[in-house]
């Protein structure tokens, strides 16, 4: 018969679990396909892809302010759930939109919300893990598997029924996310910090601003591919439900990263890692320049595997190490300001702008990303 202490991790691992899978069900519809939906909108590839990096540089404002606050208060989850609610909110507005400036508008703040929702429930994971209460890595592998079916399944039912579809599907997954929300955790640090700047403290500490700027590189690295990835395949004339396929391969192969983190960690540690994340960075942006041929394709998506998920996992066990437990929510966001926010923005920005010039060969540039991380993590100790 378990011990109630190994009842009570089991439920915390649910519980996150839970959250992740519901989360990244709904981020698994809106990567793949809300560019798609603008475009079917009458907007362009290039103003598709300045609505959604409108989002990655406002949440440098909203998810870093959310963090901070999250820290000085202890109320992780409150911030977590509010989220939830609003992103709601923020989709039912703004599916009813149909022209370039309101959506640049509304999605400026709707996604900066949406896509805070993850520092913050990982500095949540955290503090669960700290505890002894949670693996992160097998809790945050269901996200993975959410997303491969949300990406496959939205991509099955938007070729059989239009992308007309996708408005009824955003609303109904953002809903789930908010039922998820209210079942996490309320853990509260011991300590809480006493001055509204603390999180300066990070830069402090050994190695932190070089780790977050490898790793911010990195995951900016993918702006070509979340910007106008859906689209240039579309004009390659690959099939809604094979592009849909195509993501969840790559979410596929981060789902087996997350499934071994620890063990890997173990053995190459969080440089290791980011060593990995620039090498096949540089190698799959570049193969998706040269090619659209469906098989390439799938081979090369398996390089998600160390784009996004070492790299995300060295950050998150670099923090769980190094971090102090009242400053790990800043940390996370902070991380994810930089990494998912100002540069992803860039980045998705200039793929965007340039994509009518040089078409897929802007996947590219991104290997020059790939490759700056490397010459940063190169001098790191």
């Amino acid at each position: 018969m378990p011990s109630s202490t190994e009842l009570f991790k089991g439920r915390e691992h649910a519980v996150f679990s839970g959250f992740f899978f519901a989360y990244f069900a709904c981020f698994g519809l809106v990567l793949p396909f809300l560019p798609y939906w603008m475009v079917s909108r009458g907007l362009d590839a290039q103003e598709a892809a300045l609505i959604l990096s409108s989002a990655f540089i406002s949440k440098v404002f909203f998810g870093l302010g959310v963090g901070i606050l999250a820290d000085a208060t202890g109320h992780k989850k409150r911030w977590i759930l509010l989220l939830s609610v609003f992103t709601f909110l923020g989709f039912a507005v703004f599916v009813q939109i149909e022209t370039f400036w309101p959506m640049l508008m509304v999605w400026f703040v709707v996604g900066a919300l949406q896509t805070s929702h993850v520092p913050m429930v990982d500095g949540l994971a955290i503090a669960s893990a700290r505890l002894g209460k949670l693996n992160y890595s097998k809790a945050r592998l269901w996200g993975s598997v959410a997303f491969i079916a949300s990406s496959t399944l939205s991509g099955l039912y938007i070729a059989a029924y239009s992308i007309e579809a996708y408005p009824q599907l955003l609303l109904v997954l953002g809903a789930v996310v908010i039922v998820f929300a209210i079942s996490l955790p309320d853990i509260r640090p011991q300590t809480k910090t006493t001055r509204k700047l603390a999180f300066l403290e990070l830069f402090k500490l050994p190695g932190f601003a070089a780790v977050v700027t490898v790793s911010a590189l990195i995951q900016a690295s993918h702006g070509a591919l979340y910007g106008i990835g859906t689209l240039h395949w579309l004009e390659a004339g690959i099939s809604e439900s094979i592009i849909g396929l195509l993501w969840a391969q790559g979410v596929a192969a981060e789902v087996v990263l997350f499934a071994i983190g620890l063990w890997l960690l173990k053995k190459v540690g969080v440089k290791g890692l980011l060593w990995m994340a620039v090498i096949g960075g540089t190698i799959r942006w570049v193969l998706l320049g040269w090619s659209t041929d469906v098989g390439l394709l799938f081979t090369v998506q398996i390089l998600h595997a160390f784009t996004f998920a070492a790299t995300h996992l060295a950050m998150t066990q670099y923090i769980t190490q190094k971090v102090p437990d009242q400053l790990t929510a800043s940390a996370q966001t902070l991380y994810d300001a930089l990494a998912l926010g100002a540069l992803m923005g860039i980045s998705m920005t200039l793929a965007g702008g340039l994509y009518g010039y040089i078409s897929g060969q802007v996947f590219w540039v991104m290997a020059l990303i790939s490759i700056s991380a490397g010459l940063v993590l190169k001098r790191c100790k």
